[in-house]
């Protein structure tokens, strides 16, 4: 990658070559870098998942052959199959969160990539990362303190470092959840953690994924605009009303924080 990099840039005339930044060149070495033990790890997960996965067969097994003749370990039996399902599940959910954090991350190289080779091949454009419409303005989705903002933050039970793409607001449960901005509802889909998301795509090839909502009102194909109800506040698994705004463009997550104009508040 480091190799295929360097050819790109030298491509580059003087003048678009003093336009890439170290910082660039920095960043794209540690995606790089990042993607590769990525892949290692999630490697690792599924080969501990599969693992497992042949020891929860065994003990399933052992315990079916064994029912009849041994009933006086039917009790351990359960309760070592119980825990070979719970070893199980976490090594299926690490595997899935590794996997998900390195798409993110070949896909974020990839964009870097390819600007490097817009540059080189004259069709550099606009900034990515700002709008192009400059007058569109955006809502917070409900009222509430921010409990998180973009940035990397560490995975609860696996202590994965991921990247964190949108704000979080601790709401109040029922209350009304609403467009952040003008635009059409392009999806609304059901969350396997429970809960709603809706995805509408607004001005400026900007698109929006608002969730933790429950009784959706909108429907897709829906025009909204800034401040309608989209749907309430519903609960998460941990029992809290917490909604989350992302907004992307062109596959590329924009600074939710930014462009709602908010911070995280401090604890307390």
């Amino acid at each position: 990658m480091r190799r295929g990099l360097l050819l790109v840039l030298g491509l580059l005339p003087a003048t678009a070559a003093a336009e890439t930044s170290a910082d660039e060149a920095a960043l794209f070495d540690q995606l790089n870098v990042r993607e590769q033990v990525l892949d290692s790890q999630r490697a690792a997960a599924e080969d501990s998942a599969l693992q497992r996965s042949l020891l929860a067969y065994r003990l399933c097994r052992q315990r079916e052959l064994g029912f009849a003749p041994s009933p006086e370990t039917r009790l351990d039996d359960a309760r070592a199959f119980d825990m070979a399902l719970v070893a199980l599940r976490r090594s299926a959910d690490e595997a899935r969160t590794l996997g998900r954090e390195l798409d993110r991350v070949r896909t974020e190289r990839s964009t870097i990539e390819a600007a490097f080779v817009a540059r080189a091949t004259g069709k550099a454009s606009v900034d990515g990362d700002e709008p192009t419409n400059k007058a569109t303005r955006f809502v917070r989705p409900a009222r509430g303190v921010i409990v998180a903002v973009p940035g990397s933050r560490r995975d609860g039970s696996s202590r994965i470092e991921l990247r964190h793409d949108g704000v979080e607001m601790l709401a109040r449960l029922n209350e009304p959840v609403r467009s952040i901005a003008s635009g059409t509802v392009r999806r609304v889909e059901a969350l396997p953690q429970g809960g709603f998301a809706v995805v509408t795509v607004h001005e400026g090839g900007l698109t929006s994924i608002v969730t933790g909502l429950r009784d959706i009102v909108v429907a897709p194909g829906d025009r909204v605009s800034a401040g309608l109800t989209l749907g309430l506040a519903g609960r998460n698994l941990d029992g809290a009303a917490v909604v989350s705004v992302e907004i992307w463009r062109d596959r590329r997550a924009q600074d939710a924080a930014r462009l709602l104009r908010v911070r995280r508040e401090p604890p307390g």
